[in-house]
């Protein structure tokens, strides 16, 4: 089905009244059009955001958090598509599993989606597949299959930024030092995306050497790792840290969620025990546009680290609203609000009741409706490297 949708729109830099067809892809944009969906004036069509780092669980975690409700979280925020990360219960890192996997995603998801493999020896074989990448963690450093990945694949490598022992000392001693010495068993790779960084000397070294990189909004607003609600790796900054970090809002390429659902009964126990995570996939754009609303980034900087950039990183067809490119769109509009999550399994996050300025009316994926600024509808989310759907166990 073909549609027409009308109002203010961020294209070419800058924000005009335009109509843009599409069905799956955008067809045309122009100037005049007798509309199946017009906008009100005070909402502006962006391309949709995509976030590169989200850990959906499922598989035998769906305990804490599934790619249905994961996903339905996601839309809420405004994201259109999201990259899963490879370390859920099996792990994401054969052949077999990969496509395991992709299945579940083409079953449940309510946004485009991609996935990342682990470090696996199966590098040829799972290189073929339609995957974003390759994740790499700190215990992954010393392996002889992450040289090969890093040698052999042209595809994206994630890193986690810290060396690995980090794993092996009390969490007050995962210092800054171990974070930028972890960028040495790259140095020299290409196509290395250096992920949830916590402070601006390793966004420094890493464009430096040639890395695109990422932050998230709790290493730059939440108060320390108090408790743990707040307990994420790597460990949040002191304050001083963290407005420095403040810097990297300029200088990054993007930035990510790191949603990282666990339950209730999980976060009550003890600080030594508990899981690391937080869980707000929801809240990243509606963050940068605050921002972008509140006259701190200008748009143009806004919609870069949402869409632009992270589309460019992944390269696939996303992030401008242009002829031939996917047709996600995120609607958003100035209206404040407390931030807390709806869709997802994770009810409370140290983010709760943030005050935001922007606000997410409708989500559009591929063509569809997803969020209509109540409720997520049930479209078919499509994986952007998948060209064939022919791949087979």
């Amino acid at each position: 089905m073909i549609l027409w949708i009308r109002g203010k729109a961020w294209i070419n830099n800058s924000i005009e009244e335009v109509c843009i067809q599409f069905d799956r892809f955008i067809k045309s944009i122009k100037k005049e059009c007798k509309p199946d969906m017009e906008f009100r004036e005070n909402q502006l069509i962006i391309p949709g955001s995509i976030d590169m780092h989200v850990h959906t669980r499922g598989a035998k975690l769906s305990y804490k958090e599934t790619i249905a409700t994961a996903t339905s979280e996601a839309v809420y925020g405004g994201v259109g598509l999201i990259v899963d990360m490879p370390n859920t219960l099996p792990p994401v890192n054969t052949y077999q599993r990969i496509i395991e996997r992709l299945r579940e995603f083409e079953y449940q998801s309510r946004t485009d989606f991609s996935i990342y493999s682990g470090v696996t020896k199966e590098v040829e074989k799972v290189d073929a597949l339609p995957i974003a990448g390759y994740k790499i963690y700190p215990e992954d450093l010393e392996k002889e299959e992450t040289k090969e990945v890093l040698k052999k694949s042209k595809k994206l490598k994630v890193l986690h930024p810290e060396n690995p022992l980090a794993l092996k000392v009390p969490r007050r001693l995962r210092q800054i030092w171990m974070e930028i010495s972890s960028l040495n068993y790259v140095h020299g790779y290409k196509n290395v995306h250096i992920t949830h960084i916590t402070n601006y000397e390793t966004v420094r070294l890493a464009k430096e050497m040639g890395f695109t990189t990422d932050i998230t909004p709790h290493h730059l607003l939440v108060d320390g790792e108090r408790d743990c609600l707040s307990k994420v790796n790597p460990p949040i900054r002191d304050y001083v840290t963290r407005l420095g970090l403040l810097k990297a809002l300029f200088e990054v390429d993007t930035i990510v969620s790191d949603h990282a659902p666990h339950t209730k009964e999980e976060k009550n126990m003890e600080y030594e025990l508990c899981p690391p995570g937080i869980a707000a996939v929801s809240f990243t754009s509606p963050f940068i546009y605050s921002l972008a609303f509140n006259g701190i980034l200008s748009f143009d900087r806004a919609v870069s680290m949402l869409s632009k950039n992270p589309a460019k990183i992944l390269g696939i067809s996303y992030g401008e609203i242009k002829v031939g490119n996917v047709a996600n769109f995120t609607i958003i509009s100035k209206n404040p609000w407390r931030y807390r999550t709806k869709f997802s399994k994770v009810t409370e996050t140290p983010l709760d009741y943030y005050k935001l300025e922007a606000r997410v009316d409708f989500t559009i994926v591929q063509g569809k409706v997803a969020y209509d600024g109540e409720n997520v509808y049930p479209i078919r989310g499509m994986n952007p490297f998948d060209k064939s759907s022919q791949y087979k166990l």
